[in-house]
Formats: structure tokens, sequence, C-alpha cells
């Protein structure tokens, strides 16, 4: 194939690719929220009229996957609310909305945040317990309003929420232009009553005001015929409306039905897709080197069987690591005491455990060291700048590659939590191998360092807490000797996937299951239960050093030890460059040599470029020879004209000669 058509195909897998990364995402334009990310986030939220409710969210959480679905709900529940407050949404597992994440301290997903209005760089907002239900959702955003109107933090632009003391005659007599009064009487604290206010308050022809029943109104409508709703129009008439329920949906219908009103003649329109998609829009480095690391190997000599079935992916394992590092390490504002003693330990693990290949292992060192030697606190926005300073040839943090093993179906499925998982059980099976036998191990180190780095960075919030309830549960009783170490891990892994079996995370062309299956370890099973000696041999198998595959890993080059290496280094190089120059003259030779294919036409975007080139020039060059001859038959005639053109005479023209 041409360059040509090469280049037509990586167009189309260009946009197959965007395409696939728009169905992933857990929101999209269709959804009635307003899509955050690092370009438009300051731009929409800040300085505003309007307060903001955010749920920051990691596409790859499982607990946010299964919270999408609500809070696309709540955020069609209170569309017509945006006059007071917009729903929005942030994904933090993107690279650049790193740095919003941490400024606005979200150390889990997902969080949700309060905006209240004219919120400036440095507020890092309110956060909102963990609710599950719209209704929920709905009562914590009317009480935050409310809060902010008592200490007068909202605007004038948002509906009034605060309970009305005056005659309902006089609500129209603010010059607001409404041609009705709407007086809703109920019980103090009324989240029913608030909502009610915030869907009317968006009709310009409405006034809607809430009023906490007094003893004379419950002597007139009774307690059982709270909430109550009265009507005035503008011509002074009252009307008290009888029947209309008690939910809030009932009675929104029937006022909005009683004044001939439909959401058409909201005074604001909703959302439209351009707003929701944003408004502008030891020494540990020793530790290894002869035991886990691959040495001068070339990565794939290090794993040269037949791949299995159930086949452990290096790539997926560097990606985690890289991920852990870069987000959700990263994200943290400040990390210290507790937090920055867990990553420490992790680290350590990693240097110790990891058979990372030299150069990813050599960063893992420099980085191990650097948050061992920076003090009490390390500042999230610097690790970054950090990660970039430790990169050499010959130490190496891996850019995210794509998903091997941990491949899902789509983009939001497995990845990440896989990855992680691949991870961990890799360092509890190779701290056995290496250290299990040992007297200084201590069986529980490596299952402690793990805890530590989800409890205090794996972001999603929801698993954080089940993995440390598992801990607490029985770690500590028992894991008592070296292989208790793989098999509380291999333990706690299968209650997560029964656990998950069937959620709203579970990628449906990899379905959760216990581990392993039948089919990729019989031995493994006697009947409906497992023989943990066999699983313990299994795990040994395909976790251990040897048994990883690097394949889809990214190649680093190998730096040289030494003056001889470097010569050596250089002399297979120029004999590369010779061998493509020889290939290259080979081929010109062939196709000189080689009949013209009259059945095809092979061009090339150079042949193109220049055909493109010769077209124009010649194109300038007969225009330039058309205007020279042009121009040549002008002069000949005026010379002619002027050689035999006679002066005229007082007399007039001499006869004979034409005039």
């Amino acid at each position: 194939m041409g360059s040509g058509g090469a280049g037509i195909v990586l167009l189309f897998l260009c946009f197959i690719s965007s395409l696939t990364s728009i169905v992933a995402s857990l929101y999209n334009s269709t959804d009635d929220v307003v899509i955050l990310d690092h370009t438009n986030f300051t731009a929409t939220v800040h300085g505003t009229e309007n307060a903001w409710v955010v749920e920051f969210y990691s596409s790859w959480c499982g607990h946010c996957i299964q919270f999408a679905p609500t809070w696309k709900l709540f955020g069609r529940d209170v569309r017509d609310w945006e006059h007071t407050i917009k729903v929005g949404v942030l994904d933090c597992s993107v690279d650049e909305n790193v740095p919003i994440c941490r400024e606005h301290e979200i150390m889990g997903y997902p969080t949700v945040k309060l905006f209240a209005a004219r919120t400036t760089k440095g507020d890092i907002g309110s956060a909102m317990p963990h609710l599950t239900t719209v209704e929920e959702l709905g009562e914590a955003v009317t009480d935050f309003l409310v809060e902010k109107q008592k200490t007068n933090s909202g605007s004038k632009s948002w509906a009034d929420l605060q309970p009305y003391k005056g005659a309902v005659e006089t609500l129209l007599e603010s010059g607001s232009g409404a041609e009705w009064a709407v007086l809703v009487i109920d019980k103090a604290k009324s989240h029913t009553a608030w909502a009610l206010l915030m869907d009317l308050a968006g009709y310009p022809s409405i006034v809607a005001r809430y009023k906490e029943a007094d003893q004379e109104d419950v002597r007139r409508f009774g307690t059982a015929g709270l909430p109550a709703v009265m009507i005035v129009s503008k011509d002074g008439k009252e009307e008290t409306l009888n029947d209309v329920g008690k939910s809030r949906d009932e009675m929104r219908t029937a006022i909005l039905k009683k004044l001939m009103l439909n959401r058409e003649m909201l005074g604001k329109k909703t959302s439209s897709k351009e707003d929701r998609e944003g408004a502008g829009d030891g020494q540990p480095e020793e530790i290894n080197k002869d035991k886990l690391n691959y040495g001068d190997d070339l990565p794939d000599t290090a794993f040269t069987s037949m791949e299995r079935n159930d086949q452990v992916f290096m790539v997926d394992i560097e990606n985690a690591v890289s991920y852990a590092i870069n987000h959700e390490v990263a994200q943290h504002k400040v990390i210290k005491g507790e937090e920055l003693l867990a990553l420490q330990e992790f680290l350590d693990i990693l240097v110790r455990y990891l058979p990372a290949r030299p150069q990813v292992h050599s960063f893992l060192s420099k980085f191990y060291h650097y948050t061992l030697n920076h003090g009490n606190s390390i500042e999230g926005s610097k690790v970054n700048e950090v990660i970039s300073s430790l990169q050499s040839k010959d130490s190496v943090l891996p850019n995210q590659q794509p998903w091997v093993g941990c491949a899902g179906s789509e983009s939001k499925y497995r990845g990440y939590p896989c990855g992680l998982w691949t991870t961990f059980h890799v360092l509890t099976v190779n701290s056995v191998l290496q250290d299990g036998a040992k007297k200084f191990y201590n069986p529980l180190k490596t299952v402690k360092a793990i805890h530590g780095y989800v409890k205090h960075f794996f972001g999603c919030s929801y698993c954080s807490e089940h993995f440390q309830a598992m801990y607490a549960e029985d770690a500590e009783s028992s894991i008592k000797v070296a292989d208790d170490t793989i098999l509380w891990l291999w333990r706690g892994h299968n209650k997560v996937n029964k656990r998950l079996k069937g959620d709203a995370s579970e990628d449906p062309r990899h379905p959760k299951q216990q581990f392993p299956s039948p089919a990729a370890c019989p031995s493994c099973w006697h009947g409906e239960n497992f023989s943990e000696r066999e699983v313990l041999t299994y795990l040994k198998t395909i976790y251990a050093k040897g048994a990883l595959s690097f394949r889809g890993t990214q190649t680093i080059p190998v730096p040289p030890r030494n003056r001889q290496e470097k010569v050596q280094q250089q002399l297979h190089g120029h004999r590369q460059q010779s061998q493509v120059l020889i290939s290259h003259q080979d081929n010109k030779l062939s196709r000189d040599q080689s009949p013209q294919n009259t059945g095809s036409w092979s061009f090339t975007n150079t042949d193109i470029s220049l055909c493109v080139l010769l077209y124009g020039a010649s194109t300038i060059i007969i225009m330039a020879v058309y205007c020279s001859v042009v121009i040549r038959r002008k002069m000949r005639r005026r010379k002619f004209l002027e050689a035999y053109k006679l002066p005229n005479t007082a007399d007039g023209p001499k006869p004979g000669i034409p005039t």
C-alpha cells in the first residue's frame, strides 16, 4: 500500500478511536449536565451568579460507573433550576484535569462539591455527603442554597427560598411584572416546598414563595391539608388549590395546569448542547539487581514461552504504576504524615519486589529516595515536575500504553483497577518467591503496604472502604507465614468479584467470576470448592517474574554500561544505516528494471505534490507567454500607426489619403 493509502487508513483509525472514546465516556452532550474540563472550568464556574454542584469522577471507577445513572437523573430532575444552580461533571482520570482535581482536594471518587455564587480561584467548594438517590441529592442542594441565602452569600437572581412572612396579596406589589403569586404553605424546613419554588422560579409570569405554617394555617387547612397552595391573580382574586396532592411533582403539575403554563414558557431555555459541554466550554536500587530485574536481556527475551489464556502482561502493570504515580499520587494537594508514610512503604515494595525493566526500576528507586529525603511533606503540584526531572534514558516511567490483558470492551471497563489488582498479585507472589524463606521476612509487610496505598491514594472511595474493611477483618490475624500473603490477597480479590458480579461496572464481555476458573486451573477445583494448595501453586506460576509477557510494552533503549559497549552500539548503528542505504538502492534498481505495471497507479504524497507544483508552474508560464504575445502585437500595431499617420492641415486632409 502506498503512503497515501496508509494515510487514509491512519485517518480512519483515528476517527474510530475518537468515536470509541466518546462512546466510553460516562457523560455526553445528551445528558442534562455541563461537561467541564481544564479548558472551561474556571470560565464556566468562577464568577457566575448561579451556584454549581459538580461531580468529580473517574471514568474507570466502578462506583462512578454505578453512580452515573443517578447523577444523570438528578441533572434531568433539576434542569429547570439553572436560574439558581447548575449541574456539572469533571473527569479526573484525564491527565489535563489532574491540577483542577488536586486544587479542589479531590481524594476519592465520586466526590460531589457545591460552589456558591461568584466563587473565585482558591475556593475548593463544599463537599456533599455520599448520597444515593435523586431525592437526597435535591434536598442537599436546597439545604445549601437556603444556608447561603441566610448568610447573604446568594444572588439576587436566585429563587428566594427564605420563609415569607407577609400577606400573599403583597407579593405582586414588587414590580416584577408577574401575573400570579403562588404561596406554598407547609411545615418548617420543607424540602418539598423549596423544590417546588425552584421549579416555578423560571417562569416570568409567576412569583412564588414559601410560608412556614403557623397556628392559624393549621386551623385553616389542618395538619393533613399541608402542604397547601394559594394563588393570587394580578386583579386580586385569591384561590386555594384543592386536591393538588402532597408530592412536589403533583403540586407542580396542578399549578401549571391551573395557570395554563408549560416548560416552553420558561424564562430561560434549558441547556443547549454547547452549554452542556461548557460555557467556554537499604540501598533499594541494589535489592533486585540480580533477582528480579531482567539485567541486560531485551524485554521480549525475558519471556519465551507460548502465551496462556490467562497470561499476565507487564504492560498492564506498567500502566497501573504509571497511573498511580501520575494521577493518584500527584492529585493530592499535600502529602504528609500517614499519607507520606503509606506512599514510602508502597514505593519500597515496588522497588523490592516488582520485576520491572531496569529503566523502570531505576525510576521507581529514584522516586522512592525523593520521598524519603524531601522532608515531612510533598506538594502534589510538584510531583509531576519531579517525575519529569527523574526521566532519562536509563530512568523511565512509561507513558500510558494500550492495555492488553486488562483491556475492556469499552475504555470505562477494567483498565486501571484490573492493572492494579495484577500489580498487587505480582508483588505478593514475588515477595514470597524472593524473600519468603528468609528469617527477616515479614509476611504482613507487602499486604500492609498495599492497604496503605488503597486507603490513602486509590481514587474509588467505595472500593477503598471495602478493601480497608477486608484488611481490618482478618489480615493481621490470618497472615502468619509467607504463603498467607498470597492467599489472603487472592481471597480478597474473589470477595470483590462476588460482590461486583452483575454490577454496572462489570464488563459484559468479561463477567466477574471466581478466580481461577475451572478452565484456567482444573486442578484448583474439587467439586464446587477450591483446593488452596493448588491455587497457591497456580498463582506462583502465572505471577512469577519469568511468566510475565512483555507484548505491548514500549521499547526502552538500553544505555551502554562502558566505553567498549558504547563503541559496539555505534558500530551496530552504522551497520544498520548501511543496510538501510543498500536496501533503498536495491529497491530503486529493481523498480527501474521491472516492467511498468499498467493495471494500477501507485502515487505517493511526494508524487502528487510534484504534479501540483508542475501544474502551477506550467499555468504561470502559459499565462506569461500569452501576455507577452498580446503585448507585442499591441506594440507593433501602435508603431505601425505612428509610422504612417500624417498630421492634418488647415485645408483638411490631402486627397488620396484616407482619414
